[in-house]
């Protein structure tokens, strides 16, 4: 939705408390996001690392963002991550 922003990872495995529940394993990152940017993606150079799932702050004045490591994802669907 915000289209693309730089950042740095933070952290690997941390576990956020959402309205909904705990979700653990996730990649803590500088970087902003807004509403509607979930599902969006977390890339390091051409390699894709994970999909947004929540955070907190706004890219007016920075943030936190969490995302989910695409491995994870790829294995509870049983697919492939395809590149060219």
């Amino acid at each position: 939705t915000t289209g693309w922003h730089c950042g740095q990872v933070q952290a690997y495995n941390s576990t956020v408390r959402y309205a909904e529940g705990s979700v653990s394993g996730l990649i803590r990152t500088s970087v902003c996001a807004e509403p509607g940017d979930s599902g969006g993606s977390l890339l390091a150079g051409n390699q894709a690392q994970g999909v947004t799932s929540g955070g907190s702050g706004d890219c007016s004045t920075g943030g936190t963002t969490y995302f989910q490591p695409v491995n994870e994802i790829l294995q509870a669907y049983g697919l492939r991550l395809l590149t060219s």
